[in-house]
């Protein structure tokens, strides 16, 4: 009955497969429970086609029917046991390849129509054959033995069709999802291969992190030990600067010491060459004369002999010649011969000649005593200054700046050479004392002067102008400002030594000056010096000419029109180095930089010809009572020595009379003679 049901199934099943897409799964699960019933042996096959063919989506297969018959249980739960395990592996495989869900879908759908085709085509012909085998069974009047062996060969020709269809499919199936299987197996090693990439580079940047992690740890630590150490050295240098200071100044009172001594060694030493200063009384009157050492002495002496030699050579040459012309008159006084006159007369032209290159000779040098005798003048006065100071016993003033000797004393100020214990370098002070005499209106008028130069001076910082460092209180009269040191000698210092420079020389100096005066010119506040002289004109080590004391200097207000500001401190300054405008009387002067033109050519006449264009040997009271700069409309140059006509323009241009027709500094700065050349450089050389 059961294969009567099966064949008419299945011929139902050739014209409806059309409209039931899941007929090839139920005859699949009808076949499966008939050979469910046949002989063990044919279990086998069955198990091992099936799971093959059910690798399909797990939606698109039918659940087995239920039944009460115990062998269709058996076969459907055959069926559900393959289907369940085809579908635990294909949700593995779709949970780890995801990216190629979709391609395992298309191959799924393609398995399923194979199933179906092939089916359909195995259930037909089954059909077939067993209507043939019904009509035969009805030809005959009864079923033989032969007819039952057929009946039982049935079930094994419709297992073995069943198993040679499975394995067709199978064939077919393995076939076609072999590409696919081995493209899949690719991209899963490769993917495993990648991510056993990146669990070794996520080992490798976690190894990384830790040593990092242990480095910073190490760094911090460190940190933290070069930090104690470092307060460890502060603290010690606190506690050491003390002595480090107490070691330094004895060293610097060690040597400043040594170096006063030396200079009254060299004093003495001089005095007894050149001459010291004696004091002379006369009634209460005490005044101070200078006496002459031995080496001037001995020069002087010297000199007057050769000037009685040459008296005698003349008084005899004298003698020859009034007796030759004696012997002309035929008077009876004893004659020379003509030729021994002339001998005579020549030996006599001869030594007067000797004698007055010795004689040249010997005013060289006591020139060159007097210049020493100059020094040794000024040295003795600053070795007077200095014992009579009341900081020559190294004081340390701020508790910084240790002062050492005396380098120079003015009117109301004395300047120091001292050493600034914090930035370890050498410095001078300017002690500024107010007078105990004065009164409280001169000493705050003497400290609002001091106060607004200190102003003026502290913003500048230029190569050529002295640096202002500090100012600071001492006690109630007294004060000081901190300025740069300059171990060479000032302008003043030079041209006494050595009245007359080369060309070469005070061009480079006078250029210097006017760099500086640029500078002062080119701010937002120009200011005007208006007190330029040699001794302010300091040089360094290396020759570095510098511009400094800006006591009488003058800020230019920005309201100021073309003519220039007014000039409220008249009468102050050096008077040989001031401008025509600056002694005008009859209305109040107006000046602006052209009062440092002026006074810079004025520097650079007295460096060329040794001397002051105007008022070179008078006092500053015969000056002014003279009115000789205000007659000085015309600038004079003597022959010797020869000057360049480029200099000489540039000294006419700065001295020029007219305040109008001068230029300012930015004007005369462009002048070509100012500037350098390698051209320049070349001809120099």
């Amino acid at each position: 009955m059961s294969e009567d049901f099966v064949i008419q199934f299945s011929t139902k099943s050739n014209s409806s497969n059309q409209s039931d897409p899941s007929l090839p799964n139920k005859l699949a699960m009808l076949e499966a429970r008939m050979v469910g019933k046949s002989a063990s042996n044919t279990n086998t096959p069955l198990q091992s086609t099936w799971p093959s063919i059910s690798s399909v989506k797990a939606g698109d297969v039918m659940e087995p029917s239920t039944s009460s018959d115990s062998d269709d249980d058996v076969g459907g739960e055959f069926l559900i046991q393959a289907n369940t395990q085809k579908r635990q592996k294909l949700d593995e495989d779709d949970h780890s390849t995801a990216s190629n869900s979709k391609l395992s879908e298309t191959v799924s759908e393609a398995r399923l129509n194979i199933v179906e085709n092939v089916d359909v085509k195995s259930g037909i012909e089954d059909s077939n054959r067993k209507k043939q085998g019904r009509g035969r069974g009805r030809s005959g009047t009864g079923r033989g033995r032969g007819s039952r062996g057929n009946d039982q060969a049935r079930p094994q020709v419709s297992s073995s069709t069943s198993s040679l269809s499975n394995g067709h499919i199978e064939n077919s199936l393995h076939k076609e999802t072999r590409p696919i299987d081995h493209f899949v197996k690719d991209d899963l090693t490769s993917r495993e291969e990648e991510m056993a990439s990146l669990r070794a580079k996520v080992a490798s940047l976690e190894e990384d992190l830790r040593r990092s992690r242990q480095e910073m740890s190490d760094h911090q630590q460190l940190s933290r030990q070069l930090e104690k150490e470092l307060k460890d050295v502060k603290d010690q240098e606190q506690q050491m600067k003390p002595k480090r200071v107490k070691v330094i100044s004895d060293l610097l009172i060690s040597v400043s010491k040594a170096e006063r001594q030396e200079a009254r060694a060299k004093v003495r030493h001089d005095s007894l060459r050149l001459g010291n200063v004696g004091v002379i009384r006369a009634g209460t009157i005490i005044s101070e004369t200078w006496e002459d050492g031995q080496a001037l002495k001995d020069l002087n002496s010297h000199l007057k002999q050769l000037l009685e030699t040459k008296e005698t050579i003349e008084r005899h040459r004298k003698s020859l010649k009034k007796r030759q012309s004696d012997k002309g008159d035929g008077s009876d006084a004893e004659t020379v011969p003509e030729e021994d006159f002339l001998i005579q007369d020549e030996i006599c032209k001869s030594r007067l000649a000797s004698i007055k290159r010795e004689e040249e000779i010997f005013l060289r040098e006591r020139d060159r005593y007097e210049l020493e005798k100059g020094r040794l003048i000024r040295e003795m006065k600053r070795i007077r200054d200095e014992d009579g100071s009341r900081f020559n016993n190294y004081q340390i003033l701020n508790h910084r700046y240790a002062l050492l000797n005396l380098l120079g004393k003015g009117g109301f100020s004395e300047v120091y050479k001292a050493y600034d214990l914090v930035e370890y370098r050498y410095v001078a002070c300017k002690l500024h004392g107010l007078n105990a005499q004065w009164s409280e209106e001169k000493k705050q008028s003497y400290i609002r002067h001091a106060i607004r130069e200190y102003n003026i001076h502290k913003s500048l910082v230029h190569r050529h102008i002295v640096r202002l460092w500090d100012i600071f209180e001492i006690d109630q009269n007294t004060f000081c400002t901190v300025l740069d040191y300059c171990s060479g000698k000032d302008l003043d210092a030079v041209l006494k030594a050595t009245p007359i420079l080369p060309e070469r020389e005070a061009k480079i100096v006078i250029v210097q000056i006017f760099q500086g005066l640029v500078y002062l010119n080119k701010r937002q506040q120009k200011i005007i010096h208006y007190d330029l002289k040699p001794g302010n004109v300091l040089f360094d080590e290396v020759g570095v000419a510098k511009v400094t004391d800006f006591g009488l200097s003058k800020i230019v207000e920005d309201n100021v029109g073309s003519q220039g500001m007014e000039l409220t401190s008249q009468g102050a300054g050096t008077y040989w180095y001031l401008p025509p405008e600056c002694f005008e009387l009859s209305k109040t002067p107006l000046i602006s930089s052209k009062v440092d033109v002026w006074s810079a050519g004025v520097l650079f006449y007295q460096m060329l010809f040794g001397k002051r264009p105007f008022g070179h040997d008078q006092t500053q009271e015969r000056i002014l009572r003279e009115d000789t700069i205000i007659k000085a409309r015309k600038v004079e140059f003597p022959s010797r020595p020869a000057v360049s006509n480029e200099a000489k323009d540039l000294i006419r241009r700065c001295l020029t009379y007219n305040q109008a027709e001068r230029p300012d500094v930015l004007s005369i700065a462009q002048d070509p003679y100012l500037s350098y050349t390698k051209k320049d450089r070349k001809t120099d050389n």
